[in-house]
């Protein structure tokens, strides 16, 4: 072999061994940001879980007619105001207004939060403002995340 084919085999090597690193980088830098993705959307799922139990246990929904008032503000339909007022149960009402809610935008959600602290329940209200100020998710509706498990 000369000296040349030589060189040409080495430089042949090197550029193949590069394009490898190349692709192997880019393989392991997608599959970090699928797993970045799959972590934050995993996150989101829980903080909206564990948001959805909260409000559940610690809304007050009799207190100073927060259903009446909800409908007042167009967070709720007319017709989602009616459903709620239907059911008997106290618990099937929260979880109904839960349920709800989780179709609503981030706007609509924080004027449930802000009709909360005008019913008097503002600790609870601010107890999910913290959590997701916390978490670096304010502006968004948590309860699109949650899967309205029962209460």
């Amino acid at each position: 072999m000369h000296a040349d084919e030589r060189e040409t085999d080495v430089t042949d090597t090197n550029v193949a061994a590069t394009e490898s690193s190349q692709v192997a980088a880019a393989r392991t830098g997608s599959r970090i940001d699928e797993d970045v993705t799959g972590r934050e959307a995993f996150l989101l799922a829980s903080l909206g879980e564990m948001i959805y139990h909260f409000l559940a246990h610690a809304i007050d929904i009799k207190r100073r007619n927060l259903i009446d008032k909800l409908a007042a503000k167009d967070i709720l339909s007319s017709d989602e105001r009616q459903k709620i007022k239907e059911l008997k149960k106290t618990d099937a009402k929260v979880k109904s207004l839960l349920t709800m809610l989780g179709a609503k935008s981030a706007a609509q959600f924080e004027g449930f939060l802000a009709t909360l602290s005008e019913t008097g329940q503002q600790s609870v209200a601010d107890v999910v403002r913290v959590a997701l100020l916390t978490v670096h998710q304010t502006g968004h509706n948590p309860l699109q995340y949650s899967h309205g498990m029962p209460a």
